[in-house]
């Protein structure tokens, strides 16, 4: 049975350099597989099946990266290692891992240069970046809790909660005897976003950035969920940003159910220890923002999705440039 692990954590232990100064750590989570012999285990016996991504200035980090696992469900014994560490790098070296300060390279070539991977492999790198926490757990028993999320206290403060759910899950096989497969293709804009941060003498404007999150149900307890799947980079002082198009595993997406529900929630970016603060959402799906592409233009609204606030409150429109699975 292939699973799916996605993790998020609240009030982690602030261990930043400067904390007296109102900064926060940057925590990413590092998860494997110990006890593993082979080709590919550590020489302490791990397999290392990646990382999360870092979330800047953050201790109750959302983080998108989902990792897929193989469980013996016959055997019923997965056990998985989850190490929090505090990144050091500054915010343009994680942005630009490959940039030294004598780089006079053109930011195009920059984007060419390989990046090492660590999926699947031992991890080769050493960043001596400082633990924030660690646990051990087994996936069966996470899978046979109520909402299929286990809630684990650091010794270091905080708590790390990690939500394990089939990959193909039964919802999906009840729609369809053959899910979806490949990769969601998507392009989307934000247009006549509300700018709730005018700034002096009403000059400046919001940092606008888009979260796409699946639903989940539990199927026992009715328990609904909402993970994070994707997190756009923010735009910069605009109400009308073009946001980079986005490619993601229609598995991790939507367990292979286009018509499963996704909320698209737009969000305002704020600097340093302030909160980003929410404009709006809408409820859509894989198939539905296939179906919203729009046909007269970047600029039409005519087949735009509306973002909505708490009120049903219009706060913007979101233009579908392209949705597809290629």
């Amino acid at each position: 049975m292939r699973v799916q692990v996605h993790l998020r954590a609240e009030k982690l232990g602030n261990i930043a350099r400067g904390r007296w100064r109102g900064k926060k750590s940057n925590p990413y989570a590092v998860v494997s597989l110990p006890n593993e012999l082979g080709p590919n285990a550590s020489a302490s016996g791990e397999v290392e099946l990646g990382k999360t991504e870092v979330r800047g200035d953050n201790l109750s980090p959302q983080w998108t990266t989902i990792f897929y696992v193989d469980h013996d469900a016959d055997r019923a014994w997965t056990p998985l290692k989850i190490a929090i560490y505090d990144s050091r790098k500054s915010a343009e070296k994680r942005m630009n891992p490959n940039r030294r300060r004598s780089d006079s390279v053109r930011s195009t070539e920059l984007a060419a240069l390989p990046v090492p991977r660590t999926f699947g492999l031992p991890s080769l790198y050493n960043t001596g970046d400082p633990p924030m926490g660690e646990i051990n757990l087994e996936v069966g028993e996470v899978l046979q809790m109520e909402g299929q999320e286990a809630k684990l206290e650091l010794d270091t403060g905080g708590y790390l909660f990690v939500h394990i759910t089939e990959s193909i899950d039964e919802q999906s096989r009840r729609k369809s005897e053959d899910p979806a497969s490949g990769n969601f293709s998507c392009h989307i804009r934000g247009l006549d976003l509300e700018n709730i941060e005018k700034g002096f003498l009403g000059l400046g404007a919001i940092d606008p950035y888009f979260e796409l999150s699946k639903k989940y149900v539990d199927p026992r307890s009715g328990v609904v969920r909402w993970h994070v799947v994707y997190r756009s980079e923010h735009k910069p002082d605009i109400i009308n940003p073009y946001w980079h198009p986005f490619c993601i595993d229609v598995e991790k997406l939507c367990h292979g159910d286009m018509d499963r529900e996704l909320k698209l929630s737009v969000w305002d970016h704020q600097r340093g220890a302030m909160k980003n603060r929410w404009l709006g959402e809408c409820i859509v799906s894989a198939n539905i923002l296939r179906q919203s592409v729009t046909k007269g233009g970047n600029a039409s609204r005519e087949w735009a999705l509306s973002i909505l606030d708490e009120e049903k409150e219009e706060k913007g429109l979101v233009v579908v440039l392209k949705a597809d699975v290629v």
